[in-house]
C-alpha cells in the first residue's frame, strides 16, 4: 500500500495511540486569481474545516479576508507579501475563520453579533472533533459531515503539539455593518450582511469588478444551515437578496472559485428546497 502522506510531510512521534501524525512544509497553500487576489488555504486541515482565505492587493492597504485554523501563524506567512497596512476582515466567528484573528488585531473588523467569539474563543475549540459539544457534533452529521477523530492530517512542525493548540483571543477595532464600504485606495468593498448560516455571516461586493467574497454564505459545496447558531429562514431571505446580483466571480468560503452560471444554480437550488 503507497504512502498517503501529503509530500513534503516527515514522520514524528504519533498524538495518540491511533494516529499518527506528520510535519508538513509548508503549511499554507497560496494561488493568484484574477484582479490581484491571493487565494490562501491549509491543506492539512480537514475538509469541513479547510476555510479560505483571500488577500487583496490595494493601493493604499490590502485586505485580508478571514484567518484559517491558527495551526500555524498565518502572520508569519504572508509577511513577505505584505507591503501596506492590512486590515483584517472576518466574514463570520466559526473557528476554520478566525484562528490567527489575533496576529491582524491592529485593524480588526466584523459584525457585532458575533464578535464575542473571537473576545472570548469557546473552550470547545480543539484539534479533535471528539471533543467538541453532543448537538455541534448533530449539527455537523446531519449536514452529512464526518466529525470522528482529529481536524488536522499533518503538523505544522515537528515537536508541535496539538493538544496546546488554543485560538487566541482578539478585540475587534471596528464592528461592520450591512451597506458599510471597505476602501483600499483605488478598490471598494460593500459589506453585505447576510446571517443564516450564523448570525453575523458577511460577503464582500465588488461591483466595478463583478467579485463577490462570500464567506460560508456562498460557495461551492454542501451550505451548512443545521447548527446551533443557524437559522433557516434567515439563509432564506439572504438568498433572496443573492439572486439580485450577479457575479463575474464568487471566492468561497471553502472549495474552489466560481462564475456566474455556478452561482446561479447554487441560489436557486437553495431557494428551491423550501426550507
Amino acid at each position: 500500500m503507497s504512502d498517503p502522506s501529503p509530500a513534503g510531510a516527515r514522520p514524528v512521534a504519533p498524538m495518540s495511540g491511533d494516529i499518527s501524525l506528520r510535519a508538513a512544509d509548508p503549511w499554507f497553500a497560496i494561488e493568484p486569481q484574477p484582479n490581484g487576489i491571493l487565494r490562501i488555504w491549509e491543506p492539512h486541515v480537514s475538509r469541513l474545516l479547510r476555510a479560505n482565505m483571500f488577500l487583496v492587493r490595494g493601493r493604499d492597504r490590502d485586505l485580508l479576508v478571514d484567518a484559517g485554523m491558527g495551526v500555524a501563524s498565518l502572520r508569519g506567512f504572508l509577511e513577505p507579501l505584505l507591503e501596506r497596512p492590512v486590515t483584517c476582515l472576518l466574514t463570520h466567528g466559526h473557528v476554520d475563520h478566525v484562528g490567527s484573528a489575533a496576529e491582524f488585531a491592529d485593524d480588526l473588523r466584523m459584525h457585532a453579533a458575533e464578535a464575542h467569539l473571537v473576545a472570548s474563543p469557546p473552550d470547545f475549540w480543539t484539534l479533535s472533533y471528539d471533543d467538541y459539544p453532543p448537538e455541534k457534533r448533530a449539527g455537523l452529521a446531519a449536514a452529512g459531515f464526518d466529525t470522528r477523530g482529529h481536524v488536522i492530517a499533518a503538523l505544522p512542525h515537528a515537536g508541535y503539539d496539538p493538544a496546546a493548540w488554543a485560538v487566541a483571543p482578539a478585540e475587534i477595532t471596528q464592528a461592520v455593518a450591512d451597506g458599510d464600504v471597505i476602501d483600499l485606495g483605488d478598490r471598494q468593498f460593500l459589506v453585505m450582511h447576510l446571517p443564516g448560516h450564523s448570525p453575523g455571516c458577511l460577503a464582500l461586493w465588488e461591483e466595478a469588478t463583478g467579485i463577490m467574497i462570500g464567506g460560508d454564505v456562498i460557495y461551492d459545496g454542501l451550505l451548512i444551515d443545521t447548527l446551533p447558531d443557524s437559522n433557516p429562514a434567515d439563509y432564506r431571505e439572504s438568498m433572496k437578496r443573492l439572486a439580485e446580483i450577479t457575479p463575474t466571480v464568487v471566492h468561497g468560503g471553502h472549495r474552489e472559485s466560481f462564475g456566474p452560471l455556478k452561482y446561479r444554480r447554487i441560489v436557486a437550488d437553495y431557494l428551491a428546497e423550501g426550507r
